[in-house]
């Protein structure tokens, strides 16, 4: 069935969460997601500037069955990861468990059939990267980084070092520090990270020079970028 939802909302200017000193921490559910200008479209805002055209925003945006996004432009790039469903758009579809990257003024109409949920970070991807870049995790080589820690490579650049991490039940890490921000996003299981619980869809961000440790009781799959990417103000 398609979404017989009616409500949409344009977003005013905003800056929320963007002050990359500063350490930010949400937990899962503790956020709304909130409409956006399509019908069936709802996004869970985690940092924002800008009004409709963000000049940066890292969000989950939830797509009702049969809902769809109007033609539009990303004039600072997008990433995203699908989380749930299939996401579509003139590239393909693409199911649970891919990442993908579309370059500085790339532009599609994206839709789903039967509904689907993404982590997605706009206006964050550099001008010097030209091209698409597509990747199945579910079927990408997994690195092995230590005993319980398993690690795939999603992006790497002079500004970035993107990784997807599983963590197995009893994982503990040694001390974490970089010289970078350091941010999280917990797909799946539940992290501890510094001594706080986090569950599925929590976000957290942490400045330069920030100690960190990482934990799991039961296990998790956790996104980590190191590096901030293309700040634009």
């Amino acid at each position: 069935m398609t979404t017989t939802d009616t409500k949409t909302a344009s977003q005013e200017y905003i800056e929320w969460n963007v002050d990359l000193a500063v350490p930010i921490a949400v937990s899962g559910g503790s956020l709304p997601f909130s409409d956006t200008p399509m019908v069936g479209v709802k996004r869970m805002m985690f940092e924002r500037r800008g009004d409709e055209i963000a000049r940066r925003a890292t969000s989950c945006v939830r797509y009702a069955e049969g809902s769809s996004f109007k033609p539009h432009s990303h004039p600072g790039g997008e990433e995203y990861i699908v989380l749930d469903g299939t996401f579509s758009d003139h590239n393909g579809d693409f199911t649970k468990g891919w990442y993908v990257r579309n370059p500085v003024g790339s532009t599609h109409a994206p839709f789903t059939k039967e509904g689907c949920e993404i982590f997605v970070k706009l206006s964050q991807v550099p001008s010097n990267e030209p091209d698409y870049f597509y990747l199945n995790t579910h079927e990408a080589d997994w690195k092995t980084i230590e005993d319980k820690h398993f690690q795939l490579q999603l992006w790497q650049s002079d500004i970035e070092n993107t990784t997807l991490n599983q963590f197995k039940a009893g994982y503990t890490s040694t001390v974490i520090k970089h010289d970078e921000v350091t941010e999280f996003f917990v797909l799946s299981g539940t992290a501890i990270i510094n001594d706080v619980s986090y569950e599925h869809h929590s976000w957290m961000r942490f400045p330069a020079g920030t100690t960190i440790t990482v934990s799991t009781t039961l296990g998790a799959v956790v996104y980590q970028k190191i590096g901030s990417g293309e700040v634009r103000v």
